[in-house]
C-alpha cells in the first residue's frame, strides 16, 4: 500500500508562474498512471496537447473552464466536474480565480517533468531516459 501526504507530493512539485502541481504517485510506483494535485493559480490561461500521455482530470476545488481546440467546445469547470482527454486534445485550460484539480497521467509521470513549448510532457521510459519529445 501506498500512502502520501500533501507534504511528500510537494517534495516532486513543479512550482511554475501559472500552476502548481504536487505529484502524489508517479511511474516509480508501478500504477501505471500517475497523480498529481494541480493549483491553477488566478487569472492563468495554459495551452496544453499532451501528446504522449492520456489525462483526466476532475475538479476539487474553484471554478475555470476548459476549451476545446481538437474538436471545439468551451466547458465550465466547478467542483466535481470530470473531463478527460482521450485524443490528445489541444486545449485552454483557465481560471479566473483559481482552481485546483485532481489530474490522472498514463502512462506514468517519471517526476521533474515540464510543459514544454507545444504545451506537452516528454515521454520516459522506466530508467528515465528520454524516448520522445
Amino acid at each position: 500500500m501506498i500512502i502520501r501526504t500533501h507534504e511528500d507530493a510537494e517534495r516532486h512539485a513543479i512550482h511554475e508562474e501559472k500552476f502548481i502541481s504536487r505529484r502524489y504517485t508517479l511511474r516509480a510506483d508501478g500504477m501505471g498512471h500517475s497523480v498529481h494535485e494541480t493549483y491553477i493559480k488566478p487569472g492563468q490561461k495554459l495551452h496544453m496537447g499532451y501528446r504522449n500521455h492520456l489525462e483526466t482530470v476532475l475538479c476539487l476545488a474553484g471554478e475555470g473552464s476548459i476549451e476545446d481546440l481538437s474538436e471545439g467546445g468551451s466547458y465550465t469547470l466547478t467542483p466535481g466536474v470530470l473531463y478527460a482527454l482521450d485524443k490528445h486534445q489541444q486545449h485552454i485550460l483557465s481560471s479566473a480565480r483559481g482552481m485546483t484539480l485532481l489530474c490522472i497521467f498514463t502512462p506514468a509521470l517519471v517526476g521533474p517533468e515540464d510543459h514544454d513549448a507545444q504545451g506537452s510532457y516528454p515521454l520516459y521510459d522506466d530508467d528515465g531516459r528520454l524516448l520522445r519529445r
